[in-house]
C-alpha cells in the first residue's frame, strides 16, 4: 500500500512551543561541527592494518586476498589525501 504524501503536516519538524523559544539553534553552538577529530583518522589506520593481518588467513583462491588489498590501498590513500588536504588547507 502506497503512502499518501499529504497524511502528515509539513512542519512536523519540531513542537511549537520549543521552535519559538529555538528559533536559530544550530549543532555548531552546542559544540558539534560533524568531525570526529583525529580519533575517526586513528581508527582509519588501525582499520588498514587489521585488513592486512587478514591477509595472512589461508584462502583457497587469492581473489579475497586481492579485495583485501584493493580495500586497503584505497583507505590508505583516502587517509594520505586527507592527511594531505588538512595540512595545506587554509587557516583562520
Amino acid at each position: 500500500m502506497a503512502l499518501n504524501p499529504h497524511s502528515e503536516r509539513p512542519e512536523l519538524g519540531a513542537p511549537a512551543d520549543y521552535a519559538a523559544h529555538h528559533p536559530e539553534e544550530q549543532p555548531e553552538d552546542w559544540g558539534w561541527h560533524g568531525e570526529w577529530g583525529g580519533a575517526a583518522r586513528k581508527a582509519g589506520y588501525v582499520v588498514a592494518v587489521i585488513l592486512l593481518v587478514m591477509l595472512t588467513a589461508t584462502h583457497y583462491n587469492h581473489s579475497g586476498s586481492l579485495w583485501l588489498l584493493i580495500s586497503t590501498v584505497a583507505l590508505i590513500i583516502v587517509l594520505i589525501w586527507d592527511g594531505l588536504r588538512r595540512k595545506n588547507s587554509w587557516r583562520q
